[in-house]
């Protein structure tokens, strides 16, 4: 079984779907008169704080794929490549989830709360952004060169 990155397209199609998503409750919540919910900067700081760790495993599944490390099971470097492709994914969909609820809200910003939302949603929108490209370089980095393939001399 081969592993194969995860294609460019499926990114800025999260990324939509997310953002109709966002958009579609957030005008709906204002509309009801129901508080906006937002993202405090604690969850800003988990979204980062996951996509490093993941990351961060990544990097070492890079250095065992260099041979700079000797032992790596190979359940770790496959759970660390499929954790890769679902860090990217999923915060492509919430980075187009925060900015819809942002379009919605930044248009009453003259009120306290929906200021105070739509600072936290772009700190959101902003570490789901910050979380895909950490994604997408650690898929970069679990993937591992073929091995016992011979090469096509056509």
């Amino acid at each position: 079984m081969k592993a194969r990155r995860t294609p460019w397209w499926y990114y800025p199609l999260l990324a939509l779907i997310g953002f109709l998503l966002g958009l579609i409750v957030a005008t709906l919540m204002t509309h009801h008169a129901s508080s906006m919910v937002s993202a405090p900067w604690y969850v800003s700081a988990s979204i980062v704080g996951v996509g490093a760790v993941v990351a961060w495993s990544a990097w070492q599944v890079h250095q065992f794929a260099q041979g700079k490390i000797s032992k790596m099971p190979p359940e770790r470097s496959v759970n660390t490549l499929v954790m890769a492709q679902a860090v990217g994914c999923t915060a492509a969909t919430l980075f187009g989830w925060y900015v819809g609820i942002f379009v919605v809200v930044i248009q009453h910003a003259d009120v306290s709360y929906f200021a105070s939302v739509s600072w936290e949603t772009a700190m959101a929108a902003i570490a789901c952004l910050i979380d895909v490209g950490l994604g997408v370089i650690s898929e970069i980095w679990c993937l591992m060169p073929p091995t016992g393939e011979e090469k096509d001399s056509k």
